[in-house]
């Protein structure tokens, strides 16, 4: 059944309709490539800190926070106007609150990465032949109970060109610590 069907294709592929079909299809995937190629911001390089980046479940609204940080490098001679910043579809927040971490006996406050903020609505410029560092706050309604997250982020500049990275995101060190202790309390 298989030879017959390869045969049969064959059959097609020599006739002038096989010929543009052929010549249609190779088309159409030049054609996708150089546009995708042209979307790409050039000579832009994002690269992920993973020390500064981590995700929390918050007790107080059952939300998940997370906090991704960037280093952004800049190799052309034009600067890289960054518009947009978006974790799997979601937007960063501006004007983070305090990030507590509430264990059985202690406290435990989290501190913001030391980097540029990068919230939605704020146009963040990376200069040319330069590096540049910046963190930016997501909050999701998911919960989750795995210790990593993987998703995309995508960047889009001003021109509309994007760059998407795959990330991973690891759950803070402390609060899988807390949560070790309450474990073996009960």
């Amino acid at each position: 059944m298989l030879q017959s069907l390869l045969q049969e294709l064959l059959k097609f592929l020599s006739t002038s309709a096989g010929h543009w079909t052929l010549l249609g299809v190779g088309s159409f995937i030049a054609f996708a490539t150089l546009y995708h190629k042209k979307r790409q911001i050039e000579d832009f390089t994002v690269k992920v800190i993973e020390d500064d980046s981590w995700f929390i479940n918050r007790d107080d609204n059952h939300r998940l926070v997370i906090v991704v940080s960037l280093h952004l490098i800049n190799k052309s001679g034009a600067p890289v106007h960054v518009w947009k910043c978006k974790l799997s579809g979601y937007t960063p927040r501006d004007n983070p609150p305090r990030f507590v971490l509430n264990g059985y006996d202690r406290t435990i406050e989290l501190e913001h990465p030391k980097y540029d903020h990068f919230f939605a609505g704020q146009e963040y410029v990376v200069n040319p032949y330069s590096e540049q560092r910046m963190w930016a706050y997501y909050e999701s309604r998911a919960v989750t109970l795995s210790n990593l997250l993987r998703a995309p982020i995508v960047i889009k500049d001003a021109n509309r060109k994007r760059k998407s990275v795959p990330v991973k995101i690891p759950r803070n060190a402390q609060q899988i610590e807390l949560y070790n202790e309450a474990s073996r309390r009960w």
